[in-house]
């Protein structure tokens, strides 16, 4: 019996999370999915200042995040890139929040992710700004 109890907790729980996995991926492999997919990293990277980084490189590569205004390392391209993508992660997800009609619980649920999303966002927004100077 508690086998029994263990097995099916296990499918509902995995098997959801790899049939929510599975239809994530179909249809970012769709038809337009991957082109969709690239679109978004290269406008956050051209937004995290990826051009700035190629073209004026900084002395030393080796800091994370080159405290100077006006230049930065690449992998802080990179920090920042994360940084965009988490924030519109968030605003994505309140989207969806605002037009999930049928369970109510679910709306609290992507709303609070959501806003939890965009307020981590921010803070490492503002931190990065700090360690910029």
């Amino acid at each position: 019996m508690i086998r029994n109890l263990l097995e099916t907790g296990y499918r509902k729980s995995v098997g959801a999370l790899w049939d929510i996995l599975r239809r994530f991926v179909g249809s970012a492999v769709g038809r337009w999915g991957v082109v969709q997919f690239l679109y978004i990293l290269i406008v956050a990277g051209l937004m995290a200042g990826f051009v700035n980084a190629v073209v004026l490189p900084v002395p030393n590569q080796a800091e994370t995040i080159y405290p100077v205004a006006g230049s930065q390392t690449i992998p802080e391209t990179f920090i920042d890139a994360m940084v965009i993508l988490l924030g519109g992660a968030g605003i994505y997800l309140t989207y969806i929040s605002g037009r999930q009609t049928t369970k109510s619980r679910m709306v609290n649920l992507y709303l609070g992710f959501a806003l939890l999303l965009i307020a981590t966002s921010v803070m490492m927004g503002l931190y990065l700004v700090t360690l910029k100077g």
